[in-house]
C-alpha cells in the first residue's frame, strides 16, 4: 500500500497505520511510535490531527472498510442474473481475507476498546449486512420472506468468516484448496437455507439485483 507523498500528514498517518497493519497481519503490535516513524514525524505530532491513538485507529478502520467494500463490489454489474451476482459476491467475500489477511483481522477479529465504536462505523457495518441480505433475497426469489433471507445471509457470512479465519491463521489442512471449498460450501449452504438449487440459482429466473452504490453503502469515496 503506497502512501501519497502529496497527502497531508493526517492522511499519511492513516495510510502508514494501514501499511503496518497489513505487514504485521493485524493491528496488534501497531503503535504510535512505529506509525510516526513510518511517516517521518515525531509521535507527538499525531495529536495535531487525532484526539488519541484510538481515533487514529478508527480513521484507519474506516479506510479499511472502504477497501473491503471496493473488493466486495468487484466485478458486479446490473446485467447479472441475481444468482450469478450472489456467486460473485460470495467469491469476493472469500477472497478478500486471503488477499488481505492483516486488514481482514483488523476489521473482523482484532479486539476493540469497549465503548469506542463510532456510530458511523457501525452504520457502515449494518449497511453492508443489509445489502448482503438483499443480494440473498434476490437470488432466493419471492418465495423466501425478507426475515428468512436475512437469517440465511447471516449464517452464510458466519460460515465464510469462520472458514477464512482458519485459512489465514494456518489452521486448514496443508495443500487443501480451502478457498474454492469455502465458495462452494457457502453457496450450498445458501441453497439449503433457501430451498434453491444450483441450476435455479444461476439461471437468472429469479430476477436481478442492482449493485450497491459503494460510496453510500461502504463509504468508498474520499479519505
Amino acid at each position: 500500500m503506497l502512501r501519497d507523498p502529496g497527502a497531508d500528514t493526517g492522511q499519511r498517518l492513516v495510510e502508514a497505520t494501514l501499511e503496518l497493519i497489513a505487514e504485521g497481519g493485524g493491528s496488534l503490535g501497531v503503535n504510535l511510535r512505529g506509525i510516526s516513524r513510518r511517516v517521518g514525524c515525531a509521535h507527538t505530532n499525531v495529536y495535531n490531527y487525532f484526539d488519541s491513538f484510538q481515533s487514529l485507529l478508527w480513521a484507519a478502520f474506516r479506510r479499511a472498510l472502504r477497501i473491503y467494500g471496493e473488493h466486495l463490489t468487484r466485478g458486479l454489474d446490473t446485467t447479472m442474473p441475481a444468482g450469478v451476482y450472489l456467486e460473485t459476491v460470495v467469491s469476493n467475500l472469500a477472497s478478500f481475507p486471503r488477499e488481505n489477511p492483516g486488514l481482514y483481522r483488523f476489521i473482523g477479529s482484532d479486539p476493540i476498546e469497549p465503548g469506542t465504536l463510532p456510530g458511523d462505523v457501525m452504520d457502515t457495518v449494518v449497511a453492508m449486512k443489509r445489502w448482503f441480505s438483499l443480494v440473498v433475497a434476490a437470488a432466493a426469489g419471492p418465495s423466501v420472506d425478507p426475515t428468512s433471507a436475512g437469517s440465511a445471509a447471516d449464517i452464510v457470512l458466519a460460515y465464510i468468516d469462520g472458514e477464512t479465519l482458519n485459512l489465514i491463521n494456518g489452521r486448514s489442512i496443508p495443500d487443501e484448496d480451502l478457498g474454492s471449498r469455502v465458495v462452494t460450501n457457502a453457496l450450498r449452504l445458501f441453497d439449503l437455507l433457501t430451498g434453491a438449487s444450483p441450476g435455479q440459482r444461476g439461471s437468472g429466473r429469479r430476477g436481478r439485483v442492482a449493485p450497491p452504490e459503494p460510496a453510500h453503502i461502504f463509504g468508498t469515496e474520499g479519505g
